[in-house]
């Protein structure tokens, strides 16, 4: 059997698997291959490993399964993706500090942060009165320094894991009446299981750390500037609020206003039919996961719109923010092994076949002021939404 893993046949492996990816996202899907092809060679070297049986494993169940889920969760689209190359290892992000006291800021602090933003640091030194030194003054110095800090944070994979068995008579009927490879069947719902899952820890876990910045009544008359006269005015006034909080995300991180909202199906509803909302649906065939349920729009041209098909009535509206690049963001999605899988083995008490799956993966937060200035919080925000207070007609 041929080892796709020797020269251009893994290249041509890789490449083919990454086809329709693009940028960051086909960059991260990458290094988790090549950590997935280290892994299993390492297995293979095994005492009583066979490299030919991990290699058709590996081509067969592995690789297919991979790409199904690794491009898919959600994190790619709400928070920044570093792939770790061990079991214990650091994640990274850039931050931009004063390196000196001057001009009313504290030197190790942020820079353009909301709490402590310099008016005269390059300038004339005068907090209270910033202006643009005289030129004789600061002519052949080299001005204050501004420094960029690599903030590092360590991050610990921890696991999922998930199997399934099935009979040899199963797979006869299911080819035989249906055509289908059970197999293969049992194999996507392994995949798709293991998929929500990730994308549910990671929306509860920024839900938990966003803070509450209003909530959504539409039966308060309070919220309206003038008089509504139909359910599409009252619908408008959660558009109102995610721009609202938006644009506090914008202030607090110095980086942009929010670029992505997760909502319930009853929350999506209303923004279909607020008044003055500007809600695109996605109208091309190509999303994100499986089951085609998770983007569903985009906001105002800017803010990508993801449907929480699990979120049950009441769920807050989650928002916030991801820059350009994987390390600009408050939270983090650190893949370790994206996903490996025993050989298909036969149970010899029932003579059924069972395979087993693993996925590998941290999840870190800069919270911790010691070392990264504590500010995940700012990235993130939602909008409560009182049980039964959405109505439709």
């Amino acid at each position: 059997m041929q080892n796709i893993f020797e020269g251009k046949v893994w290249d041509n492996v890789k490449g083919g698997l990454s086809e329709g990816l693009t940028g960051a996202r086909r960059h991260t899907f990458e290094s988790v291959l090549e950590q997935t092809k280290s892994a299993m060679l390492k297995e293979s070297a095994t005492p009583g490993a066979t490299s030919s049986g991990n290699i058709a494993s590996l081509n067969k169940v592995i690789l297919p399964v991979l790409r199904r889920v690794m491009p898919n969760v959600i994190a790619n689209d709400l928070v920044g993706v570093q792939p770790l190359q061990g079991p214990v290892a650091q994640i990274n992000t850039l931050r931009h500090t004063y390196t000196e006291t001057f001009a009313g800021v504290n030197a190790g602090t942020e820079a353009l942060s909301p709490y402590e933003v310099a008016a005269a640091y390059t300038g004339n030194g005068d907090a209270a009165n910033p202006r643009a030194a005289q030129t004789a003054s600061i002519e052949g110095t080299p001005g204050k320094m501004l420094g960029v800090n690599i903030v590092k944070q360590t991050a610990e994979a921890k696991a999922r894991r998930i199997s399934a068995r099935w009979t040899i008579e199963a797979v006869q009927d299911a080819d035989n009446q249906f055509g289908i490879s059970l197999e293969d069947e049992v194999l996507a719902g392994l995949a798709n299981e293991i998929t929500q899952e990730i994308d549910q820890e990671i929306l509860f876990r920024l839900r938990k750390l966003a803070r509450t910045g209003s909530t959504y009544d539409m039966s308060d008359d309070a919220s309206f500037t003038g008089t509504p006269t139909f359910v599409g005015d009252r619908h408008a006034v959660l558009t109102t609020l995610i721009n609202q909080e938006a644009n506090k995300i914008a202030q607090l991180t110095r980086r942009g206003r929010a670029n992505w909202v997760v909502v319930d199906t009853d929350a999506l509803t209303v923004l279909q039919s607020a008044t003055t909302s500007t809600f695109a649906r996605t109208t091309d065939a190509s999303f994100d996961d499986p089951t085609n349920q998770k983007m569903v729009g985009t906001l105002n041209n800017q803010m990508k719109v993801f449907l929480d098909t699990y979120a049950v009535p009441g769920t807050p509206v989650l928002l916030g923010y991801k820059g350009q690049t994987e390390s600009d963001a408050g939270a983090f999605y650190c893949p370790y092994i994206p996903l490996m899988a025993s050989d298909i083995v036969t149970d010899p008490n029932t003579f059924e076949k069972v395979v087993s799956f693993v996925t590998r993966y941290a999840y870190v937060e800069l919270d911790n002021s010691a070392s990264s200035f504590g500010n995940s919080a700012d990235y993130v925000s939602k909008i409560a939404i009182p049980e039964g207070t959405i109505k439709f007609i």
